[in-house]
């Protein structure tokens, strides 16, 4: 096996990915298990959702190369064990992967991530209440710079929001292209079949060709002895009559 094959560089991106992605999905139980900073947890999940969802491109892609070797596996010289073994590593990291989203969207997640929103809330409703008399003014800057968190938060969930959906697009594109390009390598293929089949009764016609040439060398050779022969008989007679004629007193 060539050391060049790109499913093996994908491979290993994959797995380094998914290795970060097992990483920060501990991390961000950690953060949900500790129940203290809920921006935390929610930053934490979504690059780690972020994460997932290359991870799933990068299979994506793999799967559609294996699709391409298994239609054609004496050009890419892979025999039925190693198309399997390759199928078996995109299932096998596709299982991770789900467990990990299914465990994300769960609604037991989601409960508990309504309960640290609530205790967070509760958490500043007492301590407000605990300040004294300079709590209305300490209200009002904390109300300022939480409409200010709040507004950078908005913008930053649509900056994500845009980011996501220019992924989607540009996904969309590399798979279209990725298509074009399948066309094209069968066209490609299609046209070199030809060729080849064009150069080989090339080959016939050019074999023949030499055939008839000499055959046709020898029966040339054949007639132009055959001519010498009769010209050598015609030019003996001459001679003969000649010197009959004069030699022989009539």
């Amino acid at each position: 096996m060539s050391l060049e094959d790109p499913f093996f560089v994908v491979r290993d991106e994959v797995r380094q990915s998914l290795s970060n992605a097992q990483s920060q999905y501990s991390q961000w139980c950690m953060l949900l298990d500790s129940e203290l900073d809920s921006d935390k947890i929610h930053g934490a999940g979504s690059e780690l959702r972020n994460l997932i969802k290359s991870i799933e491109w990068d299979l994506e892609d793999l799967l559609q190369t294996i699709k391409i070797a298994e239609a054609n596996p004496h050009k890419f010289r892979l025999d039925y064990g190693e198309v399997e073994s390759r199928k078996q590593f995109i299932k096998d990291t596709k299982v991770v992967v789900k467990k990990i989203s299914d465990h994300m969207n769960s609604e037991a997640v989601r409960a508990k991530l309504e309960s640290v929103k609530r205790k967070s809330l509760l958490s500043s409703a007492a301590e407000k209440k605990s300040r004294g008399r300079y709590g209305r003014l300490e209200d009002e800057l904390e109300r300022s710079n939480q409409e200010f968190i709040d507004h950078q938060r908005q913008q930053q969930q649509m900056i994500i929001a845009q980011q996501d959906e220019q992924l989607d697009m540009v996904g969309a594109s590399v798979k279209t292209l990725k298509k074009m390009g399948d066309a094209i390598g069968d066209e490609l293929d299609d046209q070199q079949e030809m060729l080849e089949d064009f150069e080989r009764e090339m080959d016939h016609t050019d074999s023949r060709l030499r055939s008839l040439t000499d055959r046709v060398n020898k029966a040339v050779r054949k007639t132009s002895g055959k001519c010498q022969l009769c010209t050598i008989c015609v030019l003996i007679l001459v001679l003969v009559i000649v010197v009959a004629f004069f030699f022989i007193p009539f």
